[in-house]
C-alpha cells in the first residue's frame, strides 16, 4: 500500500492571505469570536509569521492580542473555507483511487494503484502539488508512506510546502526511534502518563506491552502497538466528514447544569437542522474555562431522533461534570454516522 497524506499549510490564515495578498508576509490570526465581549473567543488558527510571535491555536484572543500587537485578527469564515477545501479535495481526488477526508484541510489518499514504486509517488505528489497551487495559489504540506499513520507523521515533519516519504525499508528504524509525542493520537496527557512508564519512543512499547492496557486502555494499546511492530495496515476508506455540529457560548462560565441546558438544547435544534436524516451518534462537547476540551459520546443501533437528544445529551453533559471539576464555557453537540433511512426503531432508542 502507498498512502499520501495532504495537510493544508495554516489552512483558514492561508485562505485569507489569497484572497487579500496586501496580508501576506504579516502576522494573520483567524478567530473564533464568542460574542461574550470584544475580544472574548480563541484563536482557531494562526500564520507562521504569527506563530513565531508565539500565537497558537486554542489562545484566548485577548492573549494572542497581548503578545501580537501588531498581528492582523481576523474573524473565521468557515463557509468560504468550506468552498475552497471541496475544491481543493476534488483536486486531490484525481490522482488517486480512494480518498479519505479527515477534515476541512486534511486527507488521505491511496495511490497505489497509480504508481508502480515509491520514487514515482514522490514524483505524483509534486504534480498534486503543483496543481493545487496553480488551480488554487494554496500551498500544501504531503507526506507519503506505506500507512496512514507513518504518510501523516512525515508531512508533520516536513511543514509547511513540504513532502516528505519514507520508504517500506525505512519504517521499522523510523518508527521505532520517533519520539513518542509524535505519534498522531498521543496528546499530552497520554504523553506523559507513557513517559512516566519508561516510553519516551515508539519502540519502548514493545518492552512494555504487558502494562500498556493498564497505562492507556486496550484500543490504544493495540493501535501503539501495532505501529511499533510495524502491522499498522488500516486501509484508506472513501469517505467524506458525515458529521455535523453546532457550539454555543454561555452567557458566563458555569457548572449549573439549568444554566447550561438551554444552550445544550439550542445546540441540538440547530445541529439537528443541518442534518439530512439521522445520527447515529451523538457526541457532547464542553470548551472548558481554560479552553481545554471534554466530549462524551453514545452510539445508537438505528439512530436517535431529535426528540430523544436532549435526554441523551444531558446524560452525556452530566458524565463530563462528574469526572470534571472546571466550570464550562462553551457547549455543544456534534452528530455523527448520519444515516437518510429511518424506521419505527429510531423513534424508540
Amino acid at each position: 500500500m502507498i498512502v499520501l497524506f495532504v495537510d493544508f499549510d495554516y489552512f483558514f490564515a492561508q485562505v485569507e492571505e489569497i484572497l487579500n495578498p496586501s496580508l501576506k508576509g504579516k502576522p494573520v490570526v483567524v478567530c473564533v469570536y464568542s460574542g461574550r465581549t470584544k475580544d472574548s473567543g480563541a484563536v482557531a488558527t494562526s500564520n507562521y509569521e504569527a506563530r513565531k510571535l508565539g500565537i497558537k491555536a486554542g489562545m484566548p484572543i485577548i492573549k494572542a492580542k497581548e503578545i501580537g500587537k501588531d498581528a492582523i485578527f481576523l474573524p473565521m469564515r468557515k463557509e468560504v473555507y468550506q468552498q475552497v477545501s471541496r475544491r481543493v479535495m476534488n483536486i486531490i481526488s484525481g490522482y488517486g483511487d480512494k480518498l479519505e477526508i479527515a477534515s476541512i484541510d486534511e486527507a488521505y489518499l491511496d495511490i497505489t494503484r497509480r504508481v508502480k514504486d515509491f520514487d514515482e509517488a514522490k514524483e505524483l505528489a509534486r504534480r498534486l502539488k503543483a496543481e493545487v497551487l496553480k488551480k488554487e495559489r494554496l500551498r500544501v504540506t504531503v507526506g507519503i508512506g506505506p500507512n496512514k499513520v507513518v504518510a501523516k507523521i512525515i508531512a508533520d515533519m516536513n511543514k509547511p510546502d513540504g513532502l516528505g516519504i519514507i520508504y517500506p525499508e525505512e519504517v521499522k528504524d523510523f518508527l521505532h526511534n520517533l519520539d513518542i509525542s509524535k505519534v498522531p493520537g498521543v496528546g499530552k496527557i497520554t504523553e506523559e502518563i507513557l513517559r512516566k512508564a519508561g516510553i519516551n519512543r515508539l519502540g519502548d512499547v514493545v518492552n512494555k506491552s504487558g502494562e500498556l492496557v493498564n497505562l492507556v486502555g486496550k484500543s490504544k494499546a493495540n493501535y501503539l502497538l501495532s505501529l511499533a511492530n510495524n502491522t499498522y495496515h488500516d486501509p484508506v476508506e472513501s469517505r467524506e466528514i458525515t458529521h455535523r455540529g453546532r457550539y454555543v457560548t454561555l452567557p458566563e462560565n458555569t457548572r449549573d447544569l439549568n444554566r447550561i441546558l438551554p444552550s445544550l438544547k439550542r445546540s441540538i435544534e440547530e445541529a439537528y437542522s443541518k442534518v439530512d436524516g439521522i445520527p447515529m451518534e451523538i457526541y457532547v462537547v464542553a470548551i472548558m474555562e481554560d479552553l481545554d476540551i471534554m466530549s462524551k459520546g453514545k452510539s445508537f443501533k438505528f439512530g436517535v431522533s431529535q426528540d430523544r437528544a436532549l435526554s441523551v445529551a444531558q446524560e452525556l453533559l452530566n458524565k463530563i461534570l462528574e469526572s470534571d471539576k472546571r466550570k464550562l464555557r462553551r457547549v455543544g453537540v456534534r452528530l455523527g454516522k448520519i444515516t437518510k433511512s429511518s424506521t419505527l426503531e429510531d423513534f424508540l432508542h
